[in-house]
């Protein structure tokens, strides 16, 4: 039986078996641009050839008419602009005077475009893509790897170097949060939400829409944020969890989190080998920034989650075709 001074020798010992396997395992990546471009083309090009048919579909179980009075702007050609504006990074007066290059012959104003972020129709037919993506891409059981990010409402803060310096606190009105469980086989998120109050909260929504989506997940990588004992009680008993345990950690616990420190223990660098495969969240994220921004520029909170929502959309809309 494991006991709790053999369990603190190897947790002192895990920053130099990090260490370790970064000397002897990790190989740095370089683009390989001759494959990179065609890959990047094909990606964007069928997202946006299969845009306007999956809206059609998403939209097609929402009865427009149950909400009130009509809008000038119909409910898929809504979702549409959020999606175009996002992708191309525009601000709402350049998205309400571009109507023409969106196919779209629509006249109103920049703030006719902002209210769209908070328009329930708009809200139900993005969440029926979402949902459309994954099933297109037949993901019923995942290994999965997550991560959370934040979004800038200013333009001088960069999350990761400040939630490095103050972790949790960096919170307090600069951030806007997502979270993103991928499957490593599609590179796909299949759980994908954002919060206005904390990366943990967003991470809780992320879980309930894998939930729904009934997905099974075989196996689960997760940051030093998320390695408390209670990492166990968020999935399956069957799901291998790879995560690094904290620093002032115990062995003592349900036995799930005993298994946890065992596998570890037992042949550290093939459990570390699993645990890295995380750093395809953080590349998932830097992928999504490049193509639809850091910053968010809304102010009203529903608004905010709906234009993050979007840049996760655009993720799995193109690796649908990658």
């Amino acid at each position: 039986m494991l006991r709790q001074s053999e369990y603190e020798k190897f947790r002192d010992s895990i920053e130099s078996l990090m260490q370790e396997y970064r000397e002897k395992f990790s190989v740095p990546y370089v683009t390989d641009w001759k494959e990179y471009e065609p890959e990047y083309r094909r990606r964007m090009t069928g997202a946006s050839k299969e845009l306007r048919p999956l809206l059609m579909e998403a939209a097609h179980p929402i009865h427009e008419d149950a909400l009130g009075r009509p809008s000038i702007i119909n409910a898929i050609d809504k979702a549409q602009i959020l999606l175009t504006k996002g992708i191309f990074q525009l601000s709402n007066r350049k998205a309400a005077y571009l109507m023409p290059l969106m196919g779209m012959e629509y006249d109103v104003s920049y703030k006719t475009i902002e209210r769209l972020y908070s328009d329930p129709l708009v809200a139900m037919i993005l969440n029926n893509l979402f949902i459309l993506t994954i099933r297109k891409s037949g993901i019923t059981q995942s290994d999965a790897c997550g991560d959370g990010t934040g979004y800038s409402l200013t333009l001088v803060d960069h999350y990761r170097s400040m939630r490095q310096k103050l972790g949790e606190s960096v919170k307090h009105g600069k951030y806007r949060y997502s979270f993103a469980l991928m499957d490593l086989r599609t590179r796909m998120y299949i759980g994908y939400a954002s919060s206005v109050k904390s990366e943990r909260d967003a991470y809780v929504k992320a879980l309930n829409m894998i939930s729904d989506l009934r997905i099974e997940i075989q196996s689960v990588r997760l940051d030093k944020y998320y390695s408390g004992q209670s990492i166990i009680d968020d999935f399956s008993e069957n799901t291998r969890i790879f995560i690094i345990p904290k620093k002032n950690s115990r062995i003592r616990g349900k036995k799930g989190w005993r298994d946890i420190i065992t596998r570890f223990m037992n042949d550290p660098m093939a459990y570390l080998r699993e645990y890295f495969k995380r750093n395809n969240s953080e590349a998932g994220f830097s992928v999504d920034k490049r193509a639809t921004g850091w910053r968010v520029y809304q102010r009203r909170d529903d608004r905010i989650e709906t234009s993050i929502f979007c840049r996760g959309l655009w993720h799995n809309l193109s690796f649908m075709n990658g």
